[in-house]
């Protein structure tokens, strides 16, 4: 890496931020970018240290950079045009940086025997003179600015400047994405500000939590109905939620934690509210949000529960789970505790005849992800705002599907034959090997067992599973079965079920949905017998 790589990357942020976010920027950044333009370059080096590191303060004896010829000249600039300050907090964190040897030289009142930690708790805000006599602290400013500029980049709070050193590096290739088509992550002011403040928030709470304190004080004014308005901001507002919710649940505050999950309907929030609704005995508002489950639900677990309570409830739900398990093949096979259960049935099926895989999700998003490669990585979508993504922003949201439906079905129809296929999902493997999609695992295995897949499935329900994906790719993307076999003459897909193992909904879902799909697929019930 050249020697100073992290100012030109913050300087590519700059730039592009600037250039993205002219309807967002305001009086502060513009400030900061004036303010850190005018500074001589090693004293931007040096500022650059500091704020990519942990900690909003550093000790000015134990700061050693090669590129920084300068440091004394570095530091008084940076003092001078208020980017950092130098022993004027009395904030207790200061004593972290030191080592217990070195508070207990400073400090006599403190014992030996005591831990770190212990010897912490004793210190106070009137003992920071002690220190700042004897060593120059150095506290960064303006990093609310910094923030707010970096978060305008990644989309997301506190956004690692690593990854560009990742990408450069060539620990992770990344798609090469054509920048004249990124759109901005944030449509407003407003916006961008309520996921800053929700993250900060976030960690108040966490921090609320570690140190076991009421948290109905801190959420009294929470301005929940601003965040949830905006799309980016709304994301993470309902995540938020629900962990405050769940918590309200877990302490028996079942009011306010009702109150809270009403705010969302983001799984599990209805599950909970039927919950909390049964404990309270309003059983006729539980029954309702489990009958709009069934109308229409976000995910397979959410459904598979609210069949499960309208069952329990009387209202006679068909469910498959229990009679798949009782009614499903079984073999028998020694127990060896070294070695799988999936390669232990893998081996049984060999010494017959059969050749297997450990399939599970590395081989059906493996063909999504490589099929599909062109759709996911369309930038025309809006969903590509920087040039380290990885994937579209929209990739887990209902959006992705509605706005390429027509592309993706379009993709299958292409394929008028398995070997039309085939070229398409060997071609693009040729051609990307290596880059980094969220679905596809570059291992040595992949192409040929995928070759066989496509080879012996039916091509018609192939192209089906793979549109049930997109459809929700946060879900939809796991649950397949564990094993595929084939032989000369056809194949089976075996979700491999141990003693005392039970089906997943997700799982029991794509059971039924891969032999709709006319693709054999069966539950094997695996059975222990002693060699003995």
């Amino acid at each position: 890496m050249p020697e100073k790589y992290y100012l030109d990357y913050f300087n590519y942020v700059l730039d592009f931020v600037e250039r993205q976010y002219a309807h967002i920027l305001d009086e502060p950044e513009y400030n900061f970018y004036q303010s850190f333009r005018n500074l001589a370059e090693e004293a931007k080096c040096l500022y650059l240290r500091f704020s990519n590191r942990r900690g909003d303060f550093f000790r000015i004896n134990k700061i050693s950079y090669a590129e920084i010829t300068d440091l004394h000249a570095a530091k008084e600039e940076l003092i001078h045009q208020s980017f950092i300050r130098i022993n004027e907090n009395s904030d207790i964190l200061q004593f972290k940086l030191f080592t217990k040897a070195e508070l207990l030289s400073h400090f006599d009142f403190l014992h030996k025997a005591q831990k770190k930690e212990d010897i912490l708790l004793e210190l106070t805000e009137t003992d920071i003179p002690v220190i700042h006599e004897n060593e120059e602290i150095a506290e960064v400013l303006k990093n609310e600015e910094v923030e707010f500029i970096k978060l305008l980049f990644f989309g997301y709070y506190r956004g690692r400047m690593t990854d560009f050193v990742i990408r450069d590096v060539g620990n992770v290739k990344i798609e090469k994405l054509d920048e004249t088509k990124f759109k901005p992550w944030f449509q407003s002011r407003e916006e961008a500000l309520s996921v800053l403040h929700i993250s900060q928030f976030r960690r108040l709470i966490y921090e609320v939590q570690e140190a076991e304190l009421p948290l109905e004080e801190f959420i009294e004014e929470v301005p929940w109905g601003e965040w949830l308005k905006y799309p980016r901001s709304a994301k993470s507002a309902e995540k938020l939620l629900l962990k405050i919710a769940y918590y309200l649940e877990q302490i028996e505050e079942l009011g306010l934690a009702l109150e809270h999950y009403s705010l969302t309907d983001r799984h599990p929030s209805r599950e909970r509210k039927i919950r909390i609704l049964e404990k309270l005995g309003r059983k006729e508002e539980a029954v309702v949000i489990a009958k709009e489950i069934l109308d229409k639900p976000s995910n397979a677990t959410e459904m598979t529960f609210a069949t499960d309570y309208l069952n329990r409830s009387g209202v006679r739900i068909n469910r498959s789970m229990t009679e798949r398990l009782k009614n499903a093949p079984s073999i028998s096979i020694y127990r060896n505790p070294e070695i799988k259960v999936e390669q232990a049935t893998i081996a049984h099926f060999e010494r017959e005849g059969w050749n297997g895989f450990h399939a599970e999700n590395f081989l059906w998003r493996g063909i999504f992800g490589l099929v599909f490669w062109e759709e996911i990585f369309d930038e025309s979508h809006g969903s590509f705002h920087q040039p380290l993504q990885r994937q579209p922003s929209d990739l887990n949201d209902d959006v992705f599907f509605e706005a390429r439906v027509h592309l993706l079905e379009a993709r299958l129809k292409s394929f008028n034959s398995r070997k039309s296929m085939l070229a398409h999902i060997t071609n693009y493997h040729k051609m990307k090997e290596g880059i980094a999609n969220r679905f596809v695992i570059w291992h040595e295995s992949l192409l040929p067992a995928i070759q066989v897949m496509v080879e012996k499935l039916p091509l018609k329900g192939l192209k089906q599973v793979l549109l049930e994906m997109s459809k929700n790719m946060k879900e939809n993307s796991a649950g397949f079965p564990d094993l595929f076999l084939w032989n000369d003459s056809t194949y089976q897909f075996f979700e491999v079920k141990s003693p005392n193992d039970h089906l997943s909904a997700q799982q029991l879902f794509w059971l039924d949905f891969l032999a709709k799909s006319k693709i054999k697929i069966d539950v094997l019930r695996v059975n222990y017998v002693s060699e003995h």
